[in-house]
């Protein structure tokens, strides 16, 4: 079959997905009122239309910015490396993915799962997009570290996993949207797709990093091991309920745990641009 036939029969399944698609019948569990929504997270009136999380809004597009504009970076300076232009396009794939978060988790969430509704809405297609995005960035990350760190069955092996995890996930996604289903849709759904990707990562690099001793691995077995301790801030500060003492019954200081995440990723992007930008090739031609 050729390649164009492909290309049609992914497209063709998922326009159908799409078509079908029936996640605006999900509700919050338990449910949450439009009232309740901004007891939650500060809601900005600005005259029949409702902002969200006016700082946190600006850390996450800031980040989606940075990330992009980093990939870029990656895909302009890819001095002919395999691994240099998928690791921009996992960058690029990430600040979608952020831009996307942005826009229904935080700037315009009443707007999307409340405005005119008498209960609010689970989640939508930007948050579907976010997750799908999310997914195929760390599949192409893990890509990119298994050609700059590993030869050989080790090497096609990892991209092989690479490949199968984003298909495997996109039908999952497309069973949630069609059934609906809340559960393929969840967070922990998510981790169990992306999570490996990067414990894999950290893996590849350490393990490489003991042997070689080498700039490159050392960079990207700290790069895995920021990118760890980021989410381990992240989620530490939700367990804590650190979010709910600063804001209660929409009064006080609104700093939760996403924005913890933003800003520690902002962070780690610093670094990746400036030490692994500086190293990352190929282990060897792909």
């Amino acid at each position: 079959m050729k390649r164009s036939s492909y290309y049609f029969l992914i497209s063709g399944f998922l326009l159908s997905a799409l078509s079908n698609c029936k996640i605006h019948t999900l509700l919050q569990e338990p449910a949450i009122t439009p009232e309740q929504w901004c007891k939650l997270r500060p809601c900005v009136d600005m005259g029949g239309f409702v902002f969200n999380e006016p700082l946190g809004s600006f850390l996450v597009f800031l980040l989606a910015f940075l990330w992009m504009a980093s990939g870029v970076y990656f895909l302009k300076e890819n001095r002919e490396q395999l691994s240099r232009k998928l690791f921009g396009i996992s960058l690029i794939l990430g600040g979608i993915g952020a831009a996307e978060a942005g826009i229904s988790y935080q700037a315009f969430s009443y707007q999307l799962k409340c405005a005119g509704r008498e209960a609010c809405l689970l989640t939508n297609g930007f948050e579907v997009g976010y997750s799908l995005t999310q997914t195929i960035s760390v599949s192409f990350m893990l890509s990119a570290v298994a050609l700059a760190c590993l030869k050989g069955i080790l090497r096609k092996g990892m991209i092989v996993y690479s490949v199968i995890n984003i298909f495997a996930y996109i039908f999952v996604t497309i069973l949630g949207i069609t059934e609906p289903n809340r559960f393929y849709l969840s967070f922990e759904v998510l981790m169990l797709f992306a999570l490996p990707g990067i414990l894999f990562v950290l893996l590849i690099s350490m393990i490489s990093f003991i042997k070689s001793r080498n700039a490159l691995d050392g960079s990207l077995f700290l790069a895995a091991i920021l990118l760890i301790l980021v989410n381990v801030a992240y989620f530490s500060y939700y367990a804590a309920g650190i979010t709910q003492s600063l804001y209660r019954e929409g009064q006080g200081f609104y700093f939760s745990e996403n924005d913890i995440l933003h800003v520690g990723m902002i962070l780690w992007l610093i670094y990746i641009v400036v030490y692994v930008g500086k190293h990352l090739k190929d282990l060897e031609p792909a």
